[in-house]
């Protein structure tokens, strides 16, 4: 069906987009309201002249070049908005916009140039913000010197970012791009760790985060942090893994340079203050559950006859909030003593953990429990520290299993130059990320009384313990999947 002149001109004027008819002089012939409204002008007015009057002064003579080129070639030009071309309003302004370009012929066989301008200025703006955004974000990866990949698991597949070239110092041509090409440039006393922590990841639904060692291709030691998450399939397989690397050997070494005195300067600045709330809060609560019990008995022995059973209960009351002050209390004194009676000695930690698992003995049998480790290293540092490091995060393993599943713990280590790393796993009951914080607090406990009997002060002397021997604490868990804590030691504590 032909479609009459009436359609023709109603879809001209009502198109958003500017329409321009001009001949090959250049001189206008007809425009649109979305074009004239464009430029800035009223009805009419942009009828006879120039296009060049809707062109900045200074691109003008460029563009009548262009001009006469499209004229003598004439060949159909699509709209781009990559093209960043600058239009000239009636009260000059400029105006970012985007033009598509067209031969027509008149009733008479006259050729005409019709242009369609699309006005673009916000795309233009948000692409500027947006690539002001993107240079910042190169800018923060160069300066914190940190790299991010990408492992695709199908094919084998490990995609770098520049930054990650950088930091290992190699060209592109350098790495085969493959996780065996990967291992090969972990320090080879490393890889064996990295190829487990990576496989443990998974296996465990957590995320990976390590610290290896790399050799660069001058020869100087490099301490690289990696972290990861896996993307799965809608099996619930893991399809490809994407992360981050960081040269963190300045941090590495820093932390060998650190200044004791200052280290334990704000050791003992945070723990007054926890003190001072513990101090206010935490061992007020059982002072006040043995104050309002106390108000209680004097009320039912001002009563008439109060029963034998009754006074009984309420002294039952008394004796089990007092015992639980005086638990607080020897395990608040216990911690302030950490590091400050036995001496620094050498210590194997091997031989150290038998100790611990032999006076663990009992809560291994009622639980039917299971722990795996291999040979332990040795270092310098405080023994019964030590031991009550490793007892109590193996307690912790025992303590917060799963219903009707045996608990599985395995200890290993890692050789970090200065220092070792040590790895506590359990396939208990996990802890939600978001208690991070909270983990490490005095008596801050995740579970009440009534749920899991304990202090809350386990984890808090782990920490004290560890920093002590100048290295730090954290763990890699999620509900209902087990937790691994992660800890440092100094191999040469003085």
């Amino acid at each position: 069906m032909a479609l009459d002149s009436k359609i023709y001109l109603n879809a001209f004027e009502c198109s958003p987009d500017g329409i321009i008819i001009c001949d090959i002089n250049a001189k206008i012939i007809l425009t649109n309201k979305a074009a004239f409204s464009m430029f800035g002008y009223e009805p009419g007015e942009l009828e006879g002249k120039s296009i060049q009057d809707l062109i900045p002064p200074h691109l003008r003579d460029k563009h009548k070049f262009h001009f006469r080129s499209f004229v003598s070639h004439p060949s159909a030009r699509s709209m781009s908005n990559n093209m960043k071309l600058i239009g000239y309003r009636k009260d000059a302004s400029n105006v970012s916009i985007s033009i598509a370009l067209n031969i027509i012929q008149n009733d008479s066989g006259e050729e005409m140039i019709l242009a369609v301008i699309r006005e673009i200025t916000e795309f233009v703006r948000k692409t500027e913000e947006l690539e002001k955004v993107s240079d910042q974000l190169k800018e923060a990866l160069q300066l914190s010197a940190l790299g991010h990949w990408e492992f695709h698991l199908a094919n084998n597949t490990i995609l770098w970012s520049p930054e990650v070239y950088e930091i290992f110092e190699l060209g592109q041509a350098a790495f085969s791009s493959t996780n065996e090409g990967f291992e090969m440039l972990v320090h080879e006393e490393d890889r064996e760790f990295v190829k487990q922590s990576y496989q443990n990841s998974i296996t465990n639904q957590i995320p990976y985060n390590i610290v290896h060692r790399y050799i660069t291709p001058k020869g100087s030691l490099k301490f690289l942090r990696e972290r990861g998450r896996h993307i799965y399939d809608s099996d619930g397989l893991v399809v490809k893994t994407v992360g981050t690397v960081q040269d963190v050997t300045e941090v590495q070494k820093q932390r060998l340079l650190l200044n004791d005195y200052i280290l334990k300067l704000e050791i003992k600045n945070k723990e007054l203050e926890d003190y001072t709330h513990i101090a206010t809060h935490d061992l007020q609560e059982p002072v006040n559950n043995i104050r309002g019990i106390i108000s209680l008995l004097r009320e039912e022995l001002d009563s008439n006859s109060p029963a034998k059973e009754e006074i009984i209960y309420f002294i039952d009351l008394i004796k089990k909030a007092s015992e639980r002050l005086s638990t607080l209390i020897r395990g608040l004194m216990e911690t302030a003593r950490l590091g400050q009676v036995n001496p620094v000695s050498e210590v194997d930690c091997s031989e150290l953990l038998v100790e611990v698992i032999e006076g663990l003995q009992f809560q291994f049998e009622n639980n039917s429990a299971e722990i795996t480790y291999p040979p332990l290293p040795v270092l310098k540092g405080y023994r019964f520290e030590l031991g009550l490091l490793f007892q109590n995060l193996i307690s912790n393993g025992l303590k917060y299993s799963k219903k009707g599943v045996a608990p599985v713990i395995k200890i290993d280590y890692h050789n970090q130059g200065a220092d070792w790393l040590f790895t506590v796993e359990d396939n208990g009951i996990g802890i939600d990320p978001i208690h991070k914080d909270k983990l490490f607090k005095m008596f801050r406990r995740l579970h009440t009384q009534d749920d899991i009997e304990g202090t809350g002060i386990g984890l808090v002397q782990c920490k004290k313990i560890v920093e002590q021997h100048n290295g730090e604490i954290w763990f890699e868990s999620e509900p209902g999947k087990g937790t691994v804590f992660y800890f440092t030691l100094r191999k040469n504590n003085n």
